[in-house]
Parts: C-alpha cells; sequence; structure tokens
C-alpha cells in the first residue's frame, strides 16, 4: 500500500539530519480506580504516600548521577529540580489533605493536584512555567507508579537503528536516548527551553518538538525524516524525497568537516580587519562546544538559564561557582555575563511578576531588579568576585536611557565597597557594558557610550521594537524583519557612536549567526559578533572570503536602499554570488529571513 507523504513543522531543538524507520515510545498511563479511604486507615495511606516519595527521590538521584557522568553536572541538576517538587507544599501538602480530609486514594489524589497545577500552569503560557508543569507530569507518573509497585518501564536496546517518536518526551525519557541505534527524537509536545531540548542537545541527538499530532498518524513501522537543523519532519518520504534528504545529510556533514579545519582560524578578512567571533550561551555545560569550535570567548552568557536547572532563585554562592567554572574553561578569552533578564517569556514562580497584557514591555529584565535589588545586587557580586579569578565583564540588558545607566554603575560601585570591606577577592576594574536592544537607547547611544565600557545589540528585541512586531505572534510574525532598513540604520548608528567614544561595539542577535548577512555586519563597522558555537566555521569562512573595503562598499550601498524586499534580495544575490560554494546554508531554514 502506498502512503501519502505528510510533512509536519515542529521546533528544532538540537541540530542535525536523520532518516530512519520509527520506534514509537508510549507512556504507559498507570491504571488505579478511585476509592474511598476509611478514617482509620487514612494514617496508613498516607505512610504509602510517603514511601512512595522515599522511592521516587531515589529513583531521580540514580538518574542525576548517571547524567552527571554523560554531560556534567549543571545539566544533571535537571533532576534536582524534579526531586524538589516533593517537598514543593504546593504539591504535597494538597495531596496529603485530599487524603486525610476526603478520604480518597494517594493515586487519586497524587493525579488530581497534579493535573490541577499542570492545568494552572499551561494557562500562563510562559515557556518556564511549561517546563515546570512537565516536570511535575513526569514525577506524579513516577509517584503513582510506585504506589502500585510498577517497575519503571524502559525500551531497551534497540535492535536496529530508528527514530525515536513520542508524544511527550519526559526528562526521565531522555535516559533511553542512551541506547544504541537511536537517530533522532520527534515529540508532540515540548519547547526550545525544557528540560529535555536541553538533554536532547547536550547528547547531541538531533532532535524536533512541538509536532502537535504526529504519534496519532503512526502504527510503528512507517519511515521518517527528522531535520533537527530547520524544525521540519516528514512522515512516508518518497524515495525522491529520501533521496534529496540523503544528499543534504550528506552535504550537510562534508561541509561541517570541511568547516572544522576553518573554525580554530581567525576570523579575518583578506585585507587583514579582524572580527571577534564569540559565543552565546545558556549553561555552563555547553562552554566544552564553544572551545571545540574555535569560539573567541563568551558574548552572552544568558545567567537567567541556570533558574531551569534547579527549582529556586540561584543564591550568590551558586552563582559565584557557576561563573568560575565558566570563566576557567574559557580563558585567557573573555565572559560576558547578561545579567538575569526575567520577565517577558521568561518568568520565575519565586519572583512576584504579574501577569500583564503585554509582558515583552512589561516589567522584566533591570526594571524587576530595581525594584527588587537583593536579586540583582547578589549577582553582581557573584560576577565580580568570579571576575578575581579570570576575564570576565558584566552586561546589563534592556537599558532604556541613562539615568538606568548611571543607577546600575553607582549599584556596581556600592557591591565593590561592600566586597571590600569584607575583604573578599573581586575585580574592581570589571568592564560594564549595556545590551542596546530599546530604540531609546539608539537614539541615546552617543551619550550612553560616554559612561560604558562596550556595547551589544540585541537584533531580536530591537527588531520587535522598532517594527512593533511581537514575533511570537503568528498573526504579525511575518512582520518581524531584522534586515528591515530602519534595523539596519539602527545597527549603524550604534556602531558609529560606540566606535566616537573608542568603545567596542557587538552583536549578539540571531541575526549575527546569519550568513546572509555577514557580509553588511562586517561592513557597517560590528566588532564582535556573538553567535551559537555551531555556526561559527561558516561565518569565519564567510569573513575570510572577502576584502574589508568591499563589505563597506556593500554596506554604504544596503543603508542607501529603502525597502525590505529590495535590502532582502540585495543581500542573498550578493551572497549567493561571492560565496557559491556554500549553497547549503542558503536554504537551511535556520538562516532563513522573513
Amino acid at each position: 500500500m502506498n502512503l501519502l507523504e505528510k510533512t509536519f513543522i515542529g521546533l528544532p531543538t538540537a541540530p542535525g539530519i536523520a532518516i530512519g524507520e520509527v520506534f514509537i515510545l508510549r507512556h504507559d498511563i498507570p491504571e488505579f480506580r478511585e476509592q474511598c479511604i476509611l478514617e482509620e486507615k487514612r494514617d496508613y495511606e498516607i505512610t504509602r504516600l510517603e514511601e512512595s516519595l522515599i522511592k521516587t527521590r531515589r529513583q531521580l538521584d540514580a538518574l542525576r548521577t548517571r547524567m552527571e557522568d554523560i554531560v556534567g553536572d549543571s545539566i544533571a541538576r535537571i533532576f534536582d529540580a524534579q526531586a524538589a517538587i516533593l517537598d514543593d507544599i504546593e504539591f504535597k501538602d494538597p495531596i496529603c489533605e485530599i487524603i486525610r480530609d476526603d478520604g480518597l486514594n494517594a493515586e487519586f489524589a497524587v493525579s488530581k493536584i497534579a493535573q490541577k497545577l499542570v492545568d494552572t500552569l499551561h494557562a500562563t503560557e510562559d515557556e518556564i512555567f511549561r517546563v515546570k508543569a512537565q516536570d511535575i507530569n513526569d514525577v506524579a507518573r513516577r509517584i503513582v507508579k510506585n504506589l502500585l509497585g510498577k517497575s519503571e518501564s524502559a525500551i531497551g536496546p534497540l535492535k536496529r537503528p530508528a527514530i525515536l517518536v513520542t508524544d511527550n518526551l519526559l526528562p526521565s525519557d531522555v535516559i533511553h536516548l542512551l541506547r544504541e541505534n537511536v537517530q533522532a527524537v520527534a515529540s508532540d509536545l515540548g519547547g526550545v527551553a525544557s528540560h529535555t531540548a536541553i538533554l536532547t542537545r547536550s547528547l547531541g541527538v538531533p532532535s524536533v518538538v512541538g509536532l502537535k499530532d504526529l504519534t496519532k498518524l503512526l502504527a510503528g513501522e512507517e519511515r521518517i525524516i527528522v531535520n533537527g537543523n530547520s524544525g521540519k519532519v516528514i512522515l512516508n518520504p518518497s524515495q525522491d524525497t529520501i533521496n534529496k534528504y540523503q544528499s543534504k545529510k550528506n552535504k550537510y556533514e562534508e561541509y561541517l568537516a570541511e568547516l572544522s579545519d576553518i573554525e580554530h582560524l581567525p576570523a579575518e578578512t583578506k585585507d587583514g580587519h579582524r572580527i571577534i567571533i564569540s559565543a552565546n550561551i545558556e549553561l555552563p555545560s555547553e562552554v566544552k562546544s564553544v572551545i571545540s569550535h574555535g569560539i573567541e570567548g563568551i558574548g552572552l552568557f544568558r545567567s537567567e538559564y541556570l533558574f531551569l536547572t534547579r527549582n529556586a532563585i540561584p543564591v550568590e554562592e551558586d552563582q559565584y561557582r557557576d561563573y568560575c567554572d565558566v570563566i576557567r574553561k574559557v580563558a585567557p578569552y573573555t565572559v560576558t555575563i547578561r545579567t538575569f533578564d526575567l520577565g517577558g517569556d521568561k518568568v520565575f514562580t519565586d519572583l512576584p511578576i504579574p501577569t500583564e497584557p503585554n509582558p515583552f514591555m512589561g516589567w522584566r529584565a533591570i526594571r524587576v531588579f530595581s525594584d527588587e535589588p537583593k536579586f540583582l545586587r547578589a549577582q553582581i557580586r557573584a560576577i565580580l568576585r568570579a571576575a578575581a579569578i579570570g576575564p570576565a565583564r558584566i552586561m546589563f540588558p534592556f537599558v532604556s536611557d541613562l539615568d538606568e545607566v548611571l543607577y546600575l554603575k553607582e549599584m556596581v560601585q556600592n557591591v565593590i565597597e561592600k566586597l571590600e570591606e569584607e575583604g573578599k577577592d573581586y575585580d574592581g576594574n570589571i568592564e560594564i557594558g549595556i545590551m542596546i536592544e530599546l530604540p531609546s537607547a539608539v537614539m541615546l547611544a552617543d551619550r550612553i557610550a560616554k559612561e560604558v565600557d562596550f556595547f551589544s545589540i540585541g537584533t531580536n528585541d530591537l527588531t520587535q521594537f522598532v517594527l512593533a512586531v511581537d514575533r511570537g505572534n503568528e498573526k504579525v510574525s511575518s512582520l518581524y524583519r531584522p534586515l528591515h532598513p530602519a534595523v539596519i540604520r539602527m545597527i549603524k548608528t550604534t556602531v558609529d557612536a560606540g566606535h566616537s567614544e573608542g568603545i567596542e561595539v557587538a552583536l549578539c542577535g540571531e541575526l549575527a549567526a546569519n550568513p546572509i548577512a555577514t557580509m553588511l555586519l562586517v561592513g557597517l563597522g560590528v566588532d564582535v559578533l556573538s553567535i551559537s558555537p555551531f555556526a561559527s566555521g561558516e561565518i569565519k569562512k564567510i569573513i575570510r572570503s572577502m576584502n574589508y573595503h568591499q563589505a563597506v562598499d556593500f554596506a554604504n550601498e544596503a543603508l542607501k536602499i529603502n525597502t525590505y524586499k529590495q535590502l532582502k534580495a540585495y543581500c542573498i544575490e550578493t551572497m549567493k554570488h561571492q560565496f557559491a560554494d556554500a549553497p547549503i546554508w542558503f536554504e537551511n531554514n535556520n538562516y532563513k529571513l522573513q
């Protein structure tokens, strides 16, 4: 029987292309009935629950130990976050109340409270809350199984290479990815910031999530293609499609091999103009990849992602340890640590962040920590102390005017004075920079440049604020255009303002890693491109193949173009003509410009 080819578009969470047979991982739902427990037996039911919680904690500790050996401590802490749910009063106390007051069995009580919490968290539509919801589901399922005396399910070694397809890959399922012959993962549910996504990236397994109803169409013997670069998954591919993607896969792997020789060379144009290529990271465990790809430092350490592997705000000592770990490994290169950028799409239960009609333009980043300064003060202390052991600098996000800059500089000085009183080691000459991601900061860049040591242009937020486009809103996402003439002119304005005061100007948004924009950004005068480590080879290849004066001429012509469509076409055609030997990167959806 000829099966129809069907394409699904999801979220790419780990790069790579895989072609293979489907292996379905179905989560067995523990079967139990709602039961009434006599009053004299309710203490025993609580005891059953406590014993199950103890067993669950032991299982999570074992998972943590095993994952720590494979992906390191910072990633393995994901299971600490799960274990912390067992002690969460919002989880445990209501379960005990249902058993004691309503006389219901422990299995039913656990499931009822877990579902209530999950529904509440999903209703917020915030990614970090969804992460916690997934953890609660995972932990609750494990507790119920232990209450029923059922062993943990396992898929065992696959007999032949296959692609793991599931409705929702949970963190505890990731252990299955260590099995031999798992080629890739495709999941109906999930997000790019989920614990599962973090784990699959750390293990180097190509994965795509958010595929909605893929598993409903599967019997378990189909062929499937997973493109972890673009987010595309193809079910029942025709032979022509298989041949096409096998060719893509081969070209991708060949090009990666070719770029591995370039990665450790400097990003220097043919006429000697040097660009620094640094990396964007979210977790300390990513440093190994940074080093292996020949990156010259960390241009953006998104420190708020440390929250994802904990169930509480990281205290000063925890932050200090993580920062030191990164700084030691990256030295002699510099680590730029961005202070917590919470709010918007990144919220956390320990902070009283309100529900807002437009959170991206609301109480976020330094606005949060101006009102809750103890958290920012603790982070500044940790960064200053860690900077004493190696090159590091501090960067503040979402700055809108000079008053905020002066306030933040004063806070840093106050922390320095306190550390001096305490006799602690610290770097009193640490460089202080800001993210340029608000139009007001661009307009005041010439004045702000006199007060800071460097700029870093965040084109993701800058684009959506300049164009008034919420890039997460499907209704207007097509209007999110990083190559819009207004955005390009703001980049040029910022670069000129920074250079007039002799300070470095970096660019760390997604545009920095897009090869279509590389020649333009170099010509605009950007000093540093901070990108995903995986993109370093292709960006260096382009830079090493151009002349700087050629890039400047190209950028000057681009600045004269008045419409987005014309500017986009000009960039694409010029880049394709100049770098025709790298066609794969221009057809890859990862680098598509709207």
